[in-house]
């Protein structure tokens, strides 16, 4: 079974989460997936920057095994 819930933020409440937990009972596999369809401009902005400075060659770092073989803390007890 399949369902969608459209509500604007402020009809978010306890009582909804309420209903929504007695709809799903005891189910063991369930999925809920909240998705905001508005987005800050700043935080779009932000994300898009973050996305180019990844994507960007010049910021990547590269390394042997053996480099990162000796960066990595050995695990204690060993």
């Amino acid at each position: 079974m399949e369902t969608i819930i459209k509500i604007s933020p402020s009809e978010l409440s306890h009582e909804l989460i309420d209903k929504i937990q007695g709809l799903i009972g005891k189910k063991k596999n369930v999925d809920v997936t909240i998705s905001l369809k508005e987005f800050d401009e700043t935080y779009v902005e932000t994300l898009n920057e973050s996305l180019e400075q990844a994507t960007d060659e010049n910021n990547l770092i590269t390394f042997s095994m053996e480099d990162f073989m000796s960066y990595t803390p050995a695990k204690k007890g060993k």
